[in-house]
C-alpha cells in the first residue's frame, strides 16, 4: 500500500541524493509530481488548471482536482542502481550455464539479439554480445549496445539472461553501471540480488 502522506512530505522534503539508499515508492511518486510540476512551468503551462503538485489531490488533499496517473509510476520512474560493489560477491559473479552449455548460452543471446535489436546497425554477434558483457571498459558503440538491449527486454527475460545466457548478476550490473541505463523494472529486479558490502561506503 502507498503511504500518501510520505508521498506529500518527499514532495516537499525530498531526502538529499544517497547513493547508498534504495528510494520507496513514496519518494519515487513524489519525484515524479515535481518532474510533472517543473516540466509544466519550463514549457509555460499552467501548474493550477493542470492540476499538477499542490493543485492536485495527491499532493495538495481533498478538494484539489482528482490526480490520475495512467500508469504506476513508482515502477516506470527512472533508478539509479546501487555501487557495483554491491555485486562484488562470489554468488553473483558465477555464471550460470544453461543444460546446453556454452553453445545454448549463446544461442540464447543470439534469439535476444534477432527479438529486440533486428534493425539496429553493427548489432553484434551472440558471442559479440557475451564478450560486451564482459568488457571491464567497453567502447562508446558497446555501451550503446547495452543501453538499447536493457531499454528493450521484457521482464521474464531479466532472469533468463542468467539462467540461459550465462550472463552473471555482476555483469548485468556492471552493464547497467556503464551503459547509463536507468530502467526502473531491470534495476529493480537486480536490486533484489544486492549485498551491502562490508564497508557501507564502497562504491
Amino acid at each position: 500500500m502507498i503511504d500518501f502522506e510520505r508521498v506529500r512530505a518527499y514532495y516537499f522534503n525530498p531526502p538529499p541524493p544517497d547513493p547508498l539508499s534504495v528510494p520507496s515508492d513514496e519518494e519515487l511518486i513524489a519525484r515524479y509530481e515535481r518532474r510533472c510540476y517543473e516540466s509544466c512551468v519550463l514549457r509555460l503551462g499552467d501548474p493550477v488548471a493542470e492540476g499538477l503538485g499542490p493543485h492536485g489531490s495527491m499532493i495538495g488533499g481533498p478538494g484539489k482536482p482528482i490526480t490520475i496517473h495512467c500508469e504506476r509510476v513508482e515502477r516506470t520512474a527512472p533508478l539509479r542502481p546501487l555501487p557495483l560493489a554491491w555485486w562484488d560477491y562470489p554468488q553473483a559473479r558465477r555464471r550460470i550455464l544453461p543444460p546446453g552449455g556454452r553453445d545454448e548460452a549463446t544461442a540464447y543471446l543470439g534469439d535476444l539479439l534477432g527479438l529486440h535489436m533486428a534493425g539496429v546497425p553493427n548489432r553484434p554477434s551472440a558471442p559479440g554480445l557475451a564478450a560486451i558483457f564482459r568488457a571491464s571498459h567497453p567502447s562508446q558503440s558497446e555501451r550503446e549496445i547495452l543501453r538499447q538491449l536493457f531499454g528493450a527486454l521484457p521482464a521474464p527475460r531479466f532472469k533468463r539472461l542468467r539462467t540461459l545466457g550465462g550472463i552473471s548478476l555482476y555483469e548485468m550490473a556492471r552493464a547497467i553501471h556503464v551503459s547509463g541505463n536507468r530502467r526502473n523494472a531491470f534495476i529493480r529486479w537486480l536490486h533484489r540480488f544486492a549485498v551491502r558490502p562490508p564497508s557501507t561506503d564502497a562504491r
